[in-house]
């Protein structure tokens, strides 16, 4: 019997059948090209990428409507890529000078952009590689007619070095049940991670050397703490006690499913609004089932990397009025808090030029980029305003670094309410404005922000980043990436704590908003806005409704005087522990 930890993903416990899959490398054979059959390759290396191009648009059309648009967008992203002219060109150009054949070229100018963004000190970096092996991979298939086999996975827990987006999306596409998976690659804000979660299939990450492990017929799989677990060849004894822990664990599912329906008050009667996460578009059936109590983050980049061009302001209103009217339909005038665009770093756009940077995390991204094109921004407030006439929408700045910009989007705020009202169109003029707080100038200088918006949302995915200087996709940096780190904590309590003098709104929309330990620890804080994906509102709201807020003070002050991250987390499951047994 054996233990293997590892990052948990998504909550579950699995007692399975594992199915290792040791990926082989794709075997490629390398040969030279007569010189009058070169336009011949050519021309089968682009239809193999129009193949490619073809597949992903039919697995993405079958997945619409089970899967949300906004985690269909990676296969979007995968298009793109597969339309860049330069990684084509790169490719085109190889088989002529080297008069290779098309799949060795792939692969050998793949590597090429895959060593290179490997080697950039920046997390975005590194999920563009996957991507471009993913993409590859896909590419090298359609040339030598290989397929994936996924039917012997089905009912079983996949053991794997690195699963692709596209892979996993096409085992769910080709009705595969996997029951979990387990990964040596770690990278939990990954594509992958991100689609386990929106597929609710219990999921670990970071396993060291999985394939040196005697797995045996039976595993046992526990991703239900942060921590998580597999148990190999558990026995009788190990194998009854996860049993009994499954069976708890399925009764609480049951409970949370029950508590679907009620409000989101502590026991002491104190309310806590839980808000949804979304992109370009709404899915209706996730407001009906989870009861949001509103849109905490729309995030608008979705829908320009969903154009062919900049779209305008007609445009821009139209689509924020339809997922307001969509959203609203009870017509409860539900807040929904519209983001500006935040591109840059890992989100481009196929018609518009960035500028190459070494680091674009921290180069030009969000208010940076829209401040540096002041008619684009304006574009999107104008549509913002209008829309916001007949509904609750706010407005919200991302990746903020000083009062400049605040000021500066401002002034431009202004000239847009001045130019709608000379051309005779309707608009909110009292339109609420915050902005996220994701960098580290903003918790220094909260006190001060606060007093030039109307609320704060922390983005505690980014905010952890710069906080820890951590690379979240580095083999060595990533165990340091943690949202429980005590200077996190402190710097989000110095956060709320700046909202909450000038009873101002703060809010939390960063993966951290879904997590039970996490939640406990926000609301300690005073925080009672939290904005997640879907499929964790349940999951809060039953933990919410038990809690009493007149316990949660010793456990802030004991959190504040934490050393690292693991006392943290401590506190938080002694006090999780303790509600449980509560109805």
């Amino acid at each position: 019997m054996g233990v293997i930890i590892g990052k948990s993903i998504f909550p579950g416990i699995v007692i399975g059948q594992p199915y290792i899959e040791r990926k082989k490398k794709l075997d490629i054979e390398n040969y030279k090209i007569a010189s009058n059959k070169i336009d011949e390759e050519i021309k089968r290396f682009l239809e193999s990428v129009q193949k490619a191009k073809n597949d992903i648009k039919q697995i993405k059309s079958n997945l619409e409507g089970k899967i949300s648009k906004e985690d269909l967008q990676i296969l979007t992203v995968h298009i793109m890529m597969l339309d860049d002219p330069q990684f084509i060109n790169d490719i085109k150009k190889g088989i002529k000078k080297e008069e290779n054949n098309a799949e060795a070229v792939v692969k050998k100018v793949s590597n090429k952009y895959i060593e290179m963004f490997e080697k950039i000190a920046d997390p975005i970096y590194k999920q563009r590689a996957l991507d471009i092996k993913d993409i590859s991979e896909r590419i090298i298939m359609n040339l030598t007619h290989e397929e994936n086999a996924y039917l012997n996975l089905n009912g079983k827990i996949l053991v794997i070095r690195e699963l692709l987006p596209s892979e996993l999306l096409k085992m769910y596409y080709s009705g595969v049940n996997l029951s979990g998976i387990i990964m040596e690659y770690m990278g939990e804000t990954s594509h992958t991670a991100i689609l386990t979660k929106a597929l609710e299939i219990p999921t670990l990450m970071g396993g060291n050397d999985i394939f040196s492990v005697d797995w045996g017929d039976q595993i046992i799989l526990d991703t239900t703490k942060i921590e998580g677990k597999v148990v190999t060849n558990p026995d009788i004894k190990t194998l009854n006690k996860f049993e009994e822990e499954k069976n708890r664990y399925k009764n609480k599912i049951k409970e949370i499913n029950e508590s679907i329906d009620k409000e989101t008050i502590t026991l002491d009667g104190e309310r806590v609004c839980l808000y949804l996460n979304i992109g370009a578009r709404l899915d209706i059936t996730q407001v009906s089932r989870k009861r949001p109590d509103g849109i905490g983050l729309l995030r608008t980049e979705l829908i320009y990397m969903d154009a062919i061009e900049f779209p305008d302001e007609d445009k821009q209103k139209k689509i924020y009025e339809n997922i307001a009217r969509e959203f609203d339909q009870s017509h409860l005038n539900k807040p929904i808090v519209i983001r500006t665009l935040d591109i840059g770093a890992d989100k481009k756009l196929s018609y518009y030029k960035m500028v190459d940077e070494e680091n674009p995390s921290l180069g030009c991204r969000g208010m940076r980029l829209t401040l540096s094109d002041k008619d684009l921004f304006k574009n999107q407030i104008k549509g913002i305003l209008r829309a916001a006439k007949h509904h609750n929408i706010k407005m919200m700045y991302p990746m903020i670094t000083n009062l400049r910009e605040i000021q500066e989007a401002r002034e431009l705020v202004d000239q847009c309410k001045a130019e709608l009202l000379q051309e005779g169109k309707e608009f909110k003029e009292d339109i609420e404005i915050g902005m996220m707080v994701e960098v580290p100038s903003n918790v220094m200088l909260a006190d001060i922000f606060i007093d030039h918006v109307d609320f704060f949302s922390i983005g505690t995915n980014d905010l952890t980043q710069y906080i820890l200087a951590t690379d979240r996709y580095s083999p060595i940096a990533e165990k340091l990436y943690d949202s429980y780190d005590p200077a996190v904590m402190r710097a989000i309590e110095i956060v709320t704590n700046a909202g909450i003098k000038k009873n101002k709104k703060v809010s939390v929309c960063g993966e951290m908003a879904g997590e039970e330990l996490a939640a406990i620890a926000l609301l300690s804080f005073g925080v009672r806005d939290l904005s997640m994906i879907p499929a964790y509102i349940p999951k809060i709201r039953n933990l919410v409704r038990k809690i009493k807020i007149s316990e949660l003070k010793i456990i802030k002050e004991n959190i504040l005087k934490s050393k690292d991250s693991q006392e943290v987390k401590n506190i938080l499951s002694e006090y999780l522990e303790k509600i449980e047994g509560r109805n």
